[in-house]
């Protein structure tokens, strides 16, 4: 497995139709709002000033992940690019397109709970905390351990899903999610590397396996 750091732009997409009235989207699939779109092409600008363009992307299967790579990456050299339904945010379940007004109020007080142990919270019919960190997490380890090209590598998702690269990154166990939002639209340089990703990995989801 490669110890090298690869240079990683994550981008979390823009605003959904659905963020309008701030409603759990995890799998649904809403296109981005015209908010959603001119946040993506203010990025878009930041990171053309920055001279820096990834060649290789990995993009997160929802239609608004889509669409904002299409925005990010408009009138340059066509990238590679790879579609990936492990980048997905979260799958609320039967709480997909709630708001959270709209959450039962038993559900309300365990999610509550669980902001200082997410590791314990499951949306019904959806996935666990913990499902999203192992699959974002294996995505990640794939990603890094592709060795063919080393080129910088752009990955888009969502808050929750790319929130996981950040904390990859800085080491950081899942009881600090909760602790930052990132903002949508957002673009952030991150040096990583597959054993980075392994050894958060064996710390944080192996040994929890064995409990």
């Amino acid at each position: 497995m490669s110890g090298t750091h690869r240079r990683c732009l994550i981008v979390i997409s823009g605003k959904s139709t659905r963020g309008i009235e701030d409603r759990f989207c995890g799998w649904t699939d809403p296109p981005l709002s015209r908010e959603g779109r001119q946040m993506v092409l203010s990025l878009g600008q930041q990171i053309e000033q920055s001279g820096r363009l990834p060649r290789i992307w990995y993009v997160s299967d929802r239609r608004r992940s889509i669409e904002t790579f299409e925005i990010l990456t408009a009138g340059r050299h066509a990238p590679v690019v790879v579609l990936s339904d492990k980048l997905r945010e979260i799958n609320f379940g039967v709480y997909e397109n709630l708001t959270w007004e709209e959450l039962p109020f038993d559900f309300q007080q365990l999610y509550e709970r669980c902001l200082k142990q997410p590791m314990d919270l499951k949306f019904p019919g959806g996935e666990g905390f913990s499902d999203l960190c192992d699959r974002v997490s294996a995505a990640a380890l794939d990603i890094l351990s592709y060795q063919e090209d080393d080129s910088d590598l752009a990955v888009v998702g969502h808050q929750g899903s790319m929130r996981l690269w950040y904390m990859m990154a800085a080491g950081l166990g899942p009881e600090a999610f909760f602790a930052e939002t990132p903002h949508q639209a957002e673009g952030k340089w991150l040096d990583l590397s597959a054993a980075d990703v392994a050894q958060w990995r064996h710390k944080y989801l192996n040994s929890r396996s064995k409990i």
